[in-house]
């Protein structure tokens, strides 16, 4: 699994990362971890608008506090060999957990293995901020062993450490929720669980819930609202499935791929395939116990993110990474030890399956290694998503290539034409290439989506001063200063203006203004000690 994931190690803080870690002056200490995120939940957001709603997880931003405290943020080593150990622990406790319930050790590890290199949990593992996924899964696996050994011994201590387990998933990611029906499959699939028991971990858990709900109640974290898609359920169910098996594109912004919630032809196909689905489990559970069990983990752990639930994105390949586990379970079960007459034929065809995945697996790992690689490797997958082509136009912009990102800005305006973010970052593009007139009718296009705003003001005034235009350049700094008077860009640009001018008297109280905003600011101090020599 090192070798899959070792170039992971070496990606930079992408997507997400930057304003949940890098930019993020909550982490700075673990008194504002606490306070922003034990105290308070998260809103749920995306570039281009807010959403309802909101997440309560705060053991995934402790655990990126603590690697920020750590390793600090000068790269993203830290963090990336983090995610991969809490991969690995993961594995070995899928083995454990697999043995306890009886299952053959040969299938147990190949069980293991399959599931650690399958391509489609590699956006848990690179992507820093899919942590809460992996965090969750520890903590499920924990509990339901912690269950296992409750029911070959009792005691309180180890029902204690059921309900612990159960309510740290909960806190690391909402999926922890999946803890009380796997731990009923779990107990079907080992056939040792008496109903006193069986009452105590469900009151354990029930319990859990309860402290987690009623802390989300006091922080006052609001649950994302929306209608259910359930005729779309079986569509989506599909195309996980598919995604676990052939993955042969795959993107971190997944938005663009969730079916129409329409009762098409496809749609009802795909709903009654599901219902017979669900009627293979129930079929095969005596005669292979494993391979449905595998198979009922998946279908439980998928189904909350098919569309019964409002889910404000839609789809996310990060969302099969628990389920996953379960289909590795069925894929090995099924060709080791019910493949009777077929076992070498299965063996072989699961073994160039995943030697496949092995590669695929490692392309995907380079495609993290660098964003513009990321973007435009997920483009082919979702070809239409605005997010990931204002993204994709963010990063060539940092990497110079101006022609990339005002094509990508271009393409995502499309979308989304009232993203004021993009507008501007095609106008910074379009300067940056020496399409000064572009650039200008961009910046004029981003005041008119947003007039009360101070950015694109600023940014014009500049280009115009740029150009000579100073009285021009000058309304545009005072309009900048109007809608927001606490930033200190406008104040700190008018004063440069002045300098720049000859007019020194009227640059000193800007810069004065800067340093009341901004205590400190060393280009204003260094500014002013010009002003101050040429006296």
């Amino acid at each position: 699994m090192l070798a899959l994931y070792w170039n992971a190690i070496g990606a930079p803080f992408i997507y997400d990362d930057l304003d949940h870690i890098v930019n993020n002056p909550a982490l700075a200490s673990f008194h504002k971890t606490f306070v922003q995120f034990c105290m308070a939940p998260v809103t749920l957001s995306n570039r281009f608008r807010g959403v309802g709603g909101s997440t309560y997880r705060p053991l995934f931003w402790l655990s990126v506090a603590l690697d920020r405290r750590v390793w600090g943020i000068a790269d993203a080593s830290g963090f990336h060999v983090t995610n991969i150990f809490l991969h690995w622990v993961n594995g070995l406790l899928l083995f454990v957990y697999l043995k306890r319930i009886r299952v053959a050790s040969l299938t147990a590890a190949a069980a293991a293995l399959i599931w650690l290199g399958l391509p489609i949990n590699s956006e848990v593992v690179a992507w820093v901020s899919g942590r809460a996924y992996s965090l969750c899964l520890l903590f499920i696996l924990a509990s339901l062993l912690a269950a296992y050994f409750y029911c070959k011994s009792g005691g309180m201590f180890l029902l204690g450490g059921y309900f612990v387990a159960a309510f740290a998933a909960l806190l690391s990611h909402e999926e922890g929720v999946l803890i009380l029906p796997l731990t009923i499959l779990s107990a079907y699939a080992a056939g040792n669980m008496p109903r006193r028991l069986w009452s105590h971990l469900t009151s354990a858990f029930v319990f859990a819930g309860a402290v987690y709900f009623t802390l989300k109640h006091l922080v006052r974290s609001p649950v994302a609202k929306g209608a259910s898609a359930l005729w779309s359920v079986g569509l989506t169910f599909w195309k996980y499935v598919q995604w676990m098996i052939a993955p042969v594109h795959m993107s971190v912004e997944r938005s663009t791929s969730t079916p129409v919630n329409a009762a098409t032809p496809a749609a009802i196909a795909t709903w009654a395939a599901l219902l017979l689905f669900a009627a293979v489990i129930l079929l095969v559970r005596k005669k292979m116990p494993t391979v449905a069990a595998g198979l009922a983990w998946c279908f439980l752990a998928l189904l909350p993110f098919c569309g019964e639930v409002f889910i404000y994105q839609g789809m996310a390949e990060r969302y099969v990474y628990v389920a996953s586990a379960g289909f590795a379970v069925a894929i090995a079960s099924l060709t080791l030890e019910y493949a009777r007459v077929w076992r070498g034929i299965a063996s072989g065809v699961v073994v160039l399956w995943v030697l496949w995945g092995a590669w695929r697996l490692r392309t995907r790992v380079l495609d993290w290694g660098d964003p513009v690689s990321l973007y435009e490797s997920s483009l082919e997958a979702s070809p239409d998503s605005p997010t990931l082509l204002a993204h994709l136009g963010d990063a060539a912009l940092a990497k110079g290539d101006f022609d990339k990102a005002e094509k990508a800005f271009s393409r995502a305006l499309v979308f989304w034409p009232d993203d004021m973010g993009s507008v501007i970052n095609l106008a910074v593009a379009y300067e940056q290439s020496g399409d000064k007139q572009g650039a200008e009718r961009e910046f004029k296009r981003a005041i008119v989506l947003a007039p009360h705003q101070s950015v694109a003001y600023t940014d014009l005034g500049t280009l115009l001063f740029q150009e000579g235009r100073v009285d021009e350049a000058i309304r545009c700094f005072q309009s900048a200063m109007t809608n927001n008077p606490t930033d200190p860009t406008a104040y700190f640009d008018l004063a440069v203006l002045f300098q720049q001018s000859g007019r020194d008297e009227l640059a000193m109280p800007f810069y004065r203004k800067v340093l009341e905003l901004r205590p400190g600011d060393p280009d204003t101090i260094a500014n002013v000690s010009k002003l101050h020599l040429k006296r």
